[in-house]
């Protein structure tokens, strides 16, 4: 500790030298040294009504013989400066503390007011994942509900519940500065003076790790983000210090998991800032969210994995503070859910592999919907029923609970179908390396070197297709007639036109008749591949696609290229203009498959058909690299609502077809992600609300730096669509190309539209004669494109 304190004063000596002209720091008197040498330097510190940041760490705690605990924190601003006269001030806004233990899973009784509880508790003795345990629990009953607009039934299960806790009552009393910027936090009761309740074994044991956790703010009025404490220590209560990391209990890692697509900032309107704007550390909430608590009012679980689980899946209403209602039926998740790694990131954590292990009311938080009538709400009752889970029972008591047979347990299962994507991945991945166009033999000639190879792709039973498509300018002025300027072909359907050579793993395909008129090569041009194969999730091997429409084992996996390339020498691969990790983050590696999935249950009006019999939208390689757009183009609705097939118009665009419900790809996920788009489907039925778990206007959750100069957004067509509140197909309105992409979140344009008008844009302008926006009328990047002085990293507040 010597080492410690001796270092934290040598900085603190060093960081005034930049804060002094910013802050007020107090130096406490020390020795003024003599005969001109000099003393030793006093403390640094700056007072807690100066300070403009805070945070905290804690360093040590003691548990003495009678189980009284503290433990000592230093609170510093971000940049290390000690923190002093919290301990002075008349009134702490927020200080609380909670301490728990690590140990054998405590078992919530459902419903904990039922005569035959004890029976519920019974479970098999083979989880060896050790859980959280607070000493601080209560009893719970039944209260008001503030809003009783449910549906019936929603409060069968209620009943008393425990739930653990932290005091947070205490404050000034509980607190005393004990050097500069250190501080001693002492719990108001001994561990055995807390609430003793019957079926929560609270017993101190030395030889487990234990936890404690700090949440602060000062005072009213101090700022959240930058001011709002949530720390825990994990320690060794027989020596008071740090428990090695391999001794814990951290299954994930927030940066890699939550605050993929949730925000990190607390001042944001979406952040995961909770309890009264309280509350945000996740390894502070599970000591509260433990597997034993429940919500009396709906009987449902609180536990962190239920809570977390329930919440994504859209199945979870509990009551809150004061009897509010948290109904979470409406949000939408778009991930797949049976992804377990996709939150339980393999070595990101100590403990990552933890959720290998079941616990009961984490798998029930899915499990059970399925459970039988008579059911005795318990996971044993539940999968201990051999014929309802057949595949984990082949494997005897490791198809759930990890052992040396079966180190996955159930996880298994529920990664199968990743783990085997991930092997198609890898097996079938490939590049294109060459693309020529021949316009004198109307020629495609693509080459594509595959990592591995050892059978023609049309002959091998694995491979599903293997598709090819050419692109090429997007935003043409005049469009040809069939909309030409994308091109599908499937290299092993046999097709007349096709011929395919291999030579080792590298395949080359020569397309005739491509029709190279039709793709207006003067700037862009794109061309895009991807295989489709199939593997057996119950082996994790290849397989056959002819099984497919009989076995559910089956998993088809999307192979795209590593990148698409440009169509011919002479022009350019499509500019990607979004970081496709960034959408993976959220969406998932599977997200693809149900976007195809999506089209291919849209029915073109008429004839019963499917768009994606002629479309294929099942090729799109990436939401990023211009495969969706080459379909969603300004130009789309004209398209996808004409009356005759292949045929344009403007007369034709349906009255839902507004710009809040554009088909252009820009307005089409700006419109969705900030949940402003019309919730009218194609065929004219309602669908759900989308929610956004980040802020909207945070530009960089989908785009990296440079991406938003806007240098050739103008130069595009305009958008045609229904004009607002239009009653009758056919009646049009035109956005210029920077206006439409605004107008999809900011839909109150009144207040902005003249601003666009008057440096080129057009805003809502009748367009029943014809479009009047010339490409590059707009000068909007000129003020407003990314780095410039009201650019929209400024605008947005991100830069």
């Amino acid at each position: 500790m010597m080492s410690r304190l001796l270092t934290r004063k040598y900085k603190k000596w060093l960081t005034p030298l930049v804060l002094v002209p910013v802050v007020a720091l107090t130096a406490c008197s020390g020795d003024d040294g003599h005969d001109g040498e000099d003393g030793e330097p006093g403390d640094i510190n700056i007072s807690i009504s100066s300070a403009q940041s805070l945070k905290a760490e804690i360093e040590k705690v003691t548990i003495d013989d009678a189980l009284q605990v503290s433990f000592e924190f230093y609170l510093s601003n971000v940049n290390g400066v000690a923190v002093s006269g919290l301990a002075d001030l008349d009134s702490i806004q927020t200080l609380g503390a909670g301490i728990a233990k690590l140990g054998d899973q405590q078992r919530r009784i459902r419903p904990l007011n039922e005569a035959d509880s004890a029976s519920v508790q019974s479970t098999a003795e083979t989880d060896l994942s050790p859980q959280w345990t607070s000493y601080i629990n209560n009893v719970v009953e039944p209260g008001e509900v503030a809003d009783n607009d449910l549906e019936p039934g929603w409060d069968k299960n209620k009943g008393t519940q425990w739930q653990a806790s932290i005091e947070s009552t205490c404050k000034e009393a509980c607190i005393e500065a004990i050097g500069n910027g250190l501080y001693r936090y002492t719990f108001s009761q001994s561990l055995d003076s807390y609430s003793n309740i019957d079926g929560i074994n609270t017993e101190y044991v030395a030889e487990n790790i234990h936890r404690v956790y700090l949440e602060l703010l000062p005072y009213s009025g101090a700022t959240i983000d930058t001011m709002l404490v949530n720390t825990t220590f994990d320690f060794d209560p027989q020596t008071g210090t740090a428990a090695a990391d391999a001794d814990s209990r951290v299954l994930l890692a927030s940066e890699q998991s939550c605050y993929r697509c949730h925000t990190a900032d607390l001042s944001a309107e979406n952040s995961l800032l909770m309890h009264g704007s309280k509350r945000f550390d996740y390894e502070g909430c599970v000591m509260c969210h433990t597997s034993y608590s429940g919500d009396p009012e709906t009987g449902a679980s609180i536990g962190m994995a239920s809570v977390v689980h329930k919440i994504h899946k859209s199945d979870y209403l509990v009551i809150g503070y004061k009897g509010s209602v948290h109904d979470y039926s409406d949000l939408s998740y778009p991930g797949d859910m049976h992804q377990c790694q996709q939150c339980h990131i393999e070595d990101a954590a100590p403990q990552a592999d933890f959720y290998q292990y079941p616990g009961q009311e984490t798998c029930l938080s899915c499990h059970e919907k399925y459970a039988p009538e008579g059911w005795n709400g318990t996971a044993v009752g539940l999968f201990h029923d051999r014929d309802a889970f057949p595949d984990a029972w082949a494997m005897s008591c490791s198809g759930c609970h990890p052992d040396s047979n079966n180190p996955l347990g159930s996880a298994i299962f529920h990664n199968a179908a990743v783990s085997v994507t991930d092997a198609l991945a890898e097996q079938y991945q490939f590049a294109i390396t060459d693309s020529v166009i021949d316009e004198l033999q109307d020629t495609l000639t693509a080459t594509l070197t595959f990592n591995q190879l050892s059978a023609n792709p049309d002959v091998d039973p694995a491979i599903d297709n293997l598709w090819i498509v050419a692109s090429g300018n997007a935003q043409q002025t005049v469009m040809p007639e069939n909309n030409g300027q994308r091109k599908v072909w499937d290299i092993v359907s046999g097709a007349d036109d096709i011929t395919m050579t291999r030579d080792g793993s590298v395949v080359t395909i020569i397309v005739k008749n491509a029709g190279v008129a039709d793709f207006d090569l003067d700037s862009v041009g794109t061309l895009y591949a991807k295989v489709m194969a199939c593997g057996d999730k119950s082996t994790g091997l290849v397989a056959s696609c002819d099984a497919q429409d009989t076995d559910s084992n089956i998993v088809v996996a999307e192979v795209p290229a590593d990148s698409a390339v440009a169509l011919t020498a002479n022009v350019s691969a499509y500019a990607e203009l979004v970081n496709n990790q960034k959408c993976a983050a959220c969406h998932d590696d599977q997200f693809q498959q149900r976007v195809n999935d999506a089209h291919s249950k849209i029915s073109t009006p008429g004839n019963g058909a499917t768009c994606g019999a002629c479309h294929s939208p099942q090729v799109a390689t990436t939401l990023a690299d211009g495969s969706c757009q080459s379909c969603h183009t300004n130009d789309m609705v004209k398209y996808m609502n004409a009356t005759r097939k292949h045929t344009p118009g403007d007369a034709s665009v349906k009255a839902f077809r507004t710009i809040s419900n554009s088909l252009g790809y820009r307005e089409l996920v700006h419109s969705l992600h900030a949940n402003t788009r019309t919730t009218v489907g194609y065929s004219g039925s309602e669908r759900e609300d989308m929610t956004y778990p980040a802020a909207a206007n945070d530009c960089q959750a989908c785009h990296d730096e440079g991406q938003l100069t806007m240098d050739t957004l103008s130069a595009q067509s305009s958008v045609i669509v229904a004009t607002p509140n239009a009653t009758m197909t056919g009646e049009v309105a035109e956005y210029s190309p920077t206006v439409a992409v605004c107008a999809a979140c900011h839909n109150n344009e009144a207040s902005w539209a003249a601003h666009a008008q008057s440096y080129g844009g057009v805003f809502q302008q009748d367009a029943s004669s014809g479009a009047i926006y010339q490409p590059g009328d707009e000068s909007c990047h000129t003020c407003h494109g990314e780095g410039k002085g009201f650019g929209i990293d400024v605008m947005h507040g991100f830069n």
